[in-house]
């Protein structure tokens, strides 16, 4: 199970440095926002009922109870994070607010590979706790 967190790990830091959604703003060219961006501010997609950043603290719950030696737990997270995090797909093309007014608006576009590869690195914990013990 150690590979596996490292893995899910490398994977999750290689998707902040990526490309991970394509947003277009009302009147404005498409632009990309890297997976780091996307980890500070998605939070506060909560306001608009985007959840899928919430995967996040669970995918580093997963990695916590990886670490202890819990694959169970892990699997139950990690699967958890997984779910929580596929809702990314519900968003693409629906409008979003730009601003704190709500006057300007967004819409994802189409998911770049650094969110193929946030969902890799989530789809890795489970996989790894469940995977059984080699010596």
């Amino acid at each position: 199970m150690k590979r596996g967190l490292y893995c899910s790990l490398i994977l999750f830091v290689i998707a902040c440095c990526l490309p991970a959604l394509e947003w277009n703003k009302a009147g404005q060219p498409n632009d990309a926002m890297y997976g780091l961006q996307v980890l500070v501010v998605g939070w506060s997609g909560i306001f608009a009922g985007v959840i899928a950043w919430y995967a996040n603290p669970l995918w580093a719950f997963g990695l916590f109870f990886g670490a202890l030696r819990k694959p169970v737990l892990t699997a139950v997270v990690g699967a958890l994070a997984i779910a929580i995090g596929a809702t990314t797909i519900a968003w693409i093309a629906k409008e979003l607010p730009a601003d704190e007014g709500g006057v300007t608006k967004m819409a994802i576009v189409r998911l770049l590979p650094g969110c193929y590869v946030w969902f890799a690195s989530l789809a890795v914990l489970p996989i790894a706790a469940l995977l059984p013990k080699t010596k």
